[in-house]
Parts: C-alpha cells; structure tokens; sequence
C-alpha cells in the first residue's frame, strides 16, 4: 500500500510539472493547422475512396459521394483516366490516387 500511494504521489507530481494539470489555451494558428490536417486526412480518404468506388466497384462518381458518412461537401472531386483527384479548401489541400490493374487504387505521394 505504501508503494501506490508513493507511485501515486510520483503521478500527480509529474502531471502538474508538465502542466496536465490545467487546459492550456488553443491559439488560432493551432486552430488553422488542424483545420489544414483535418482537410488534408479527409481529401486523402475520399480521394480513395471514390477512386476504389469508380474503378474497382464500377459505380458513378455521384453514387459513390453519396457513400460517406461524414460532411464532405467541401471537397470536390475529378477524374482523369484512372487517376481520381481531391481538392479542398479552395485547392489549397489535394490528393490523388491511381487505379492500378489487379492492385486496386492508392494514394499518390504529393
């Protein structure tokens, strides 16, 4: 008992020394750049997504938007061949992915 209540007292000590202990503010700049990941993470999928749903699956492009369970009306999608490309926040964010024979489709590197 005397062991828990050391380790226990160890815990709380190191969790104020690294500020756990209380909410640090979010400054806008940190708001901006998740806003950016999130956009970034969601292109990414849908890029995917609509590549595997067009090419693999054989569906239209509208039917496959329709798939998605979360709001991703900011995001437009194009098609060029076997290459599906996301775009967001007006074209600052994007993704490609590539529809490979045999493979199914992957996400192309930036």
């Amino acid at each position: 008992m005397r062991y828990v209540k050391a380790l226990l007292a160890i815990t709380v000590a190191l969790a104020a020394g690294c500020g756990l202990g209380s909410p640090q503010p979010v400054e806008p700049q940190a708001a901006e750049t998740s806003e950016t990941s999130h956009a970034q993470t969601y292109t990414a999928f849908g890029a995917v997504h609509v590549c595997s749903c067009v090419h693999v699956s054989g569906r239209s492009m509208e039917s496959c938007e329709q798939d998605f369970t979360t709001d991703m009306t900011g995001i437009s999608f194009s098609s060029d061949g076997d290459v599906m490309r996301a775009s967001a926040l007006d074209g600052q964010v994007s993704a490609e992915a590539r529809f490979t024979p045999g493979l199914g489709c992957t996400l192309v590197a930036p």
